[in-house]
């Protein structure tokens, strides 16, 4: 049995699949679980869709993940399942954080410039070290415990479009794919973790 499930809302179909190809490449054993929002709208929130499936998952670990992520390394899912298995049940892990006395994202992560079409840093601050405690991480690529989110489902009011409170998107320099805004690698310095 696997230890985690991976649940992506979608509504583009080419960039979900792009996505779905990235996961195959992955060492690591997981579920997935696609919530399909294209034509019908049927979630009029990341909130409300996730909500929907929670009961669905029976794996120890659940990761949320915004539909354009690619992931570069073949053991980045392995690696990020790792830390899970180091956080406490209410932990949520994510990819990218904000700290409120530091002004800006923090994370590792890089993503395609809005601007220039570039791959760059996605955030202000770099995490360097192992972990770090944060007030909020982005929604584009989080989970935690199962139980957790079972316990404490979403609030569909307070995240009423986006699963958490946004903040700009980041992941480790490398050979990246340019085709999709988020772009993650095996090669974590550091994951932001958001204590409850």
């Amino acid at each position: 049995m696997n230890e985690v499930t991976i649940v992506c809302c979608y509504n583009n179909e080419a960039m979900y699949n792009d996505f779905v190809n990235t996961l195959k490449t992955q060492t690591c054993g997981y579920d997935l679980i696609g919530i399909d929002n294209r034509g019908n709208k049927k979630f009029t929130s990341c909130a409300a869709a996730y909500n929907s499936v929670i009961d669905d998952v029976k794996t120890k670990y659940v990761i949320y993940s915004h539909q354009d992520i690619l992931f570069q390394d073949s053991d980045t899912l392995a690696e990020f399942v790792s830390y899970l298995g180091r956080i406490k049940r209410d932990d949520i892990l994510g990819i990218a954080g904000v700290k409120f006395d530091i002004p800006g994202t923090i994370t590792n992560i890089m993503h395609k410039s809005n601007q220039t079409g570039k791959i760059i840093p996605a955030g202000r601050h770099r995490l360097e070290g192992d972990m770090m405690i944060c007030d909020t991480v982005d929604e584009c690529f989080f989970g935690g415990y199962t139980e957790h989110f079972k316990t404490k489902p979403f609030n569909e009011h307070i995240c009423n479009g986006l699963a958490h409170p946004r903040v700009e998107l980041v992941a480790p320099q490398g050979e990246v794919v340019a085709a999709h805004d988020h772009i993650l690698s095996g090669a974590y310095y550091g994951l932001a973790v958001l204590r409850l």
